[in-house]
């Protein structure tokens, strides 16, 4: 709506024009050319989508063709719940996954989260933190002792006994 320059109401927003009644167009005919049941259109499926389909047969080869460190990573990792999945993704490759597979579930965290811990339990620097972090959780004794094994028993790190034949005198009345 708006005010023209001789006050009057207008509802085109053209001013000095009488108001035109538009006309809404015939919308009838709009649907016609799509089946009512709904039916969708087919699409051609992509050459990509097909390739991926199509299951790897040499995926065995290549697992069996891995390096010490590799296999050395999947031993410490693959649990049985994750080998199932895997098993599910690539059935054929089954027989190689299950010599991947360890004895029990493995619980992987992050190793910021590793670090960030150690280093707020243990202090110091990271790596020492986190090797003492992984000594404590393996249950190992810490092969590094700070004292020599010749000083642990001759008494170089103890206290030395205060001498106290001063004080002795006193007591027995020789002074």
């Amino acid at each position: 709506m708006a005010i023209d320059s001789r006050g009057q109401v207008t509802t085109t927003g053209i001013l000095n024009k009488p108001s035109v009644n538009v006309d809404a167009p015939d919308m009838s005919g709009l649907g016609k050319g799509v089946p009512e049941s709904g039916a969708r259109t087919t699409v051609a499926p992509d050459k990509t989508a097909q390739k991926a389909k199509a299951p790897d047969q040499n995926i065995e080869k290549r697992l069996q063709n891995l390096n010490e460190t590799e296999i050395a990573q999947l031993d410490g990792i693959l649990s049985p719940s994750n080998a199932a999945i895997f098993k599910k993704i690539a059935p054929e490759a089954s027989s190689v996954i299950d010599q991947f597979t360890s004895s029990e579930e493995v619980v992987s965290l992050p190793v910021s989260t590793i670090v960030n811990y150690a280093t707020k339990i243990y202090g110091g620097d990271e790596q020492t933190a986190v090797r003492q972090f992984i000594t404590e959780l393996s249950g190992e004794q810490p092969g590094d002792n700070n004292v020599p094994p010749d000083t642990a028993t001759q008494g170089g790190m103890l206290a030395q006994e205060p001498d106290t034949s001063e004080v002795d005198a006193i007591d027995q009345g020789l002074v």
